[in-house]
């Protein structure tokens, strides 16, 4: 592994031996690429005014850059440059997600962009989603229109508040799942509308309702067990379903609304009140 780490940094300027091996023994998979692509991609990256940290971060994180004809690289950074995020914040996002070098479709880029810099004010916002939420590069804009709607309408959070979240990785039905969960035990009221939106709502901020794993999310935030939230999950779940005429409705069933007012929701008001 030593030797190989010298090989590759004799063929490249400026990249040190025991970072190279570092990363090679954290991804060994990076073995099997020759000197001369690590020297020729590294070239590059360097050229395009990448530092080495977010080089080798581009690198270990996508292996098969190594192989990507540097001409299409160079491509795939224009492209993220006209975005206009600024440079310092483009070379953060390609390091943080480097499948991003591989999207050179600069139109729906462009387009993608503007759709969601008309909804979140600025373009340092919409910097900000990309790299909390990747995924809004490519899933269809009718789905994250959707949850844009349901996070700012339904919940009516601000723009930094939902920004700063990770929100967009999950899907609306978490989203749904969540707030009516915190809703239903009087935890959640969205801001009136008529509301100075620099006052405090005391409702739980997005990323504390949609980036928890289940138990953090039910202990922490929605002061009951994690039994609980499961069991409303379920209880929920057959509710939609009932809604979207998917699910029979049972006599011996009993909806979310109804669990919500029994013990589950009186459990969690004692759990509040502690």
């Amino acid at each position: 592994m030593w030797d190989t780490a010298e090989t590759i940094a004799s063929s490249i300027e400026g990249v040190d031996r025991t970072s190279i091996a570092t990363l090679l023994a954290t991804v060994p998979e990076l073995t099997k690429y020759t000197p001369e692509q690590w020297h020729r991609t590294v070239r590059l990256l360097s050229t395009e005014g990448l530092e080495q940290d977010k080089m080798l971060s581009i690198i270990g994180g996508h292996p098969s850059i190594l192989v990507r004809p540097v001409e299409k690289i160079a491509e795939s950074l224009h492209c993220w440059r006209s975005c206009q995020f600024g440079d310092a914040n483009m070379k953060v996002l390609v390091s943080a997600h480097p499948y991003f070098l591989d999207y050179t479709n600069h139109g729906q880029l462009a387009q993608r962009v503007a759709f969601l810099h008309s909804h979140f004010e600025t373009r340092k916002n919409v910097y900000r989603l990309f790299l909390n939420a990747p995924n809004l590069v490519v899933d269809e804009q009718h789905v994250t229109e959707a949850k844009i709607a349901y996070l700012m309408q339904t919940m009516r959070h601000d723009v930094l508040e939902v920004v700063k979240s990770c929100a967009f990785t999950h899907d609306l039905e978490h989203l749904r799942c969540r707030h009516t969960f915190l809703e239903r035990l009087g935890l959640f009221k969205p801001r009136s509308l008529k509301a100075d939106k620099s006052t405090p709502t005391g409702n739980p901020p997005v990323h504390q309702i949609t980036d928890t794993s289940d138990k953090r999310f039910a202990v922490k935030v929605a002061y009951v067990t994690l039994e609980e939230y499961e069991v409303f999950q379920e209880l929920y779940r057959r509710e939609l379903e009932q809604e979207d005429g998917r699910h029979p409705v049972d006599d011996d069933e009993f909806d979310a609304e109804e669990a919500m007012e029994g013990e589950v929701g009186r459990s969690a008001y004692r759990k509040k009140g502690r």
